[in-house]
């Protein structure tokens, strides 16, 4: 019986510690998902097409598959590439052109020259990077940029504080804030409008069943201050080209994807405009639309938005201007923007200083980027105060 015993909990303990060793493991699975700082990756290149080499003269072209990235090694990328990796528990996307390097001794990565954006997947953890060539050393923010070159450092801080020590000094940056440092001049600060908040679709898939179903709405909040916003497409997660980029007074775009026929997948961002500072805001993080359905792929049939004026009254010096345009399309007059109602029809008022024949130019845009552009003169009799 004693014997049975003495089996019994040997068995018990056995199981007990085999548990905790299985605990462990899954632990360390766990860690392993959330890269350290001794880890790096490489995880997208864009476009397939380009190039990454491992000397800055451009001739040693990175096999990727077969560098070990325990080493020490440097990347730089063709002026059409841009490459994604992890390092540092963070999530880096390097702009075409960029350089990098990595030392494993010193568990140091530099961004060496090149335009660099990152999200940080371990909040808690402090990430610092060397940049450049000289002794600098920046402290990333939980999402930021920066730019690098010989002559400048510009880091913005989208989420979070960050600092900058360069020659004996450190600077200091809080978050939405971009900080400029240029050789032999001043350190300069600007503060960020804020990212538009409810970014819309961030992420959806649309059938593709009628040529109007490719005509997308982007929409956001608007952010106090702002004077507008700047809105751009990219091919890629990666943004490594802008298929386009438009200035928008307002919160909204109707933007026609089958414009971009070569595409299937499509990101975007959007910025609010400081009008003082001529300055961009933090932008959205990246949303995702993707086309789907039979007609992709099929010539998107461009035609010119409908516009109608239906009336120009002229009181003194003010004219009342009533008409008609597709409630998708933009409104320009006189290269104002107009709103259109969701019936399709608008008001808008003009007033005048001097006297005389006046010309109305009326400009109307559509998704597809095709405008219509007509004229209407009006005589003024009275001047304005």
């Amino acid at each position: 019986m004693r014997t049975i015993r003495i089996a019994f909990i040997a068995a018990v303990l056995l199981m007990a510690g085999g548990a905790l060793l299985w605990l462990n493991q899954s632990r360390d699975s766990s860690d392993v998902a959330l890269p350290r700082i001794s880890q790096f990756q490489l995880t997208r290149v864009a476009p397939s097409k380009g190039r990454v080499y491992m000397d800055a003269g451009m001739t040693r072209p990175a096999d990727l598959s077969r560098i070990d990235w325990s080493g020490d090694f440097a990347l730089y990328a063709d002026p059409q590439t841009a490459f994604e990796f992890i390092c540092c528990g963070s999530m880096f996307t390097a702009m075409p052109g960029s350089a990098i390097s990595f030392t494993s001794k010193q568990r140091r990565l530099s961004l060496q020259s090149g335009d660099f954006s990152w999200s940080r997947i371990s909040p808690d953890e402090r990430v610092e990077v060397s940049v450049g060539d000289a002794p600098s050393f920046v402290l990333l923010p939980q999402r930021g940029r920066l730019r690098t070159s010989q002559t400048e450092t510009v880091i913005w801080t989208y989420s979070g504080r960050s600092s900058l020590k360069v020659d004996g000094e450190t600077y200091s940056i809080p978050e939405h804030t971009r900080f400029s440092l240029i050789r032999r001049l001043r350190p300069r600060t600007d503060g960020l409008l804020a990212a538009p908040e409810t970014p819309k679709p961030l992420r959806t898939a649309i059938s593709l069943k009628e040529p109007n179903d490719s005509v997308v709405r982007f929409s956001w909040q608007r952010v106090p201050g702002a004077a507008g916003y700047v809105f751009r497409l990219y091919p890629s997660m990666l943004r490594e080209s802008v298929l386009m980029e438009r200035p928008i007074p307002g919160h909204q775009l109707n933007v026609d994807l089958m414009v971009f026929q070569e595409h299937a997948d499509f990101f975007w961002d959007v910025a609010a405009l400081d009008q003082a500072n001529k300055l961009e805001g933090v932008p959205t993080r990246l949303g995702q639309v993707r086309l789907e359905g039979s007609l992709l792929g099929e010539k998107s049939v461009t035609r010119p938005p409908q516009l109608v004026i239906s009336s120009l009254t002229v009181g003194g010096n003010i004219v009342l201007i009533k008409g008609e345009a597709e409630s998708n399309s933009q409104l320009f007059i006189n290269s104002d923007p107009v709103k259109i109602d969701m019936d399709g029809k608008f008001i808008h008022t003009m007033t005048f200083r001097t006297i005389g024949v006046k010309t109305i130019e009326f400009r109307l845009v559509s998704p597809s980027e095709t405008e219509t552009v007509m004229t209407r003169q009006v005589t003024i009799f009275e001047e304005g105060i």
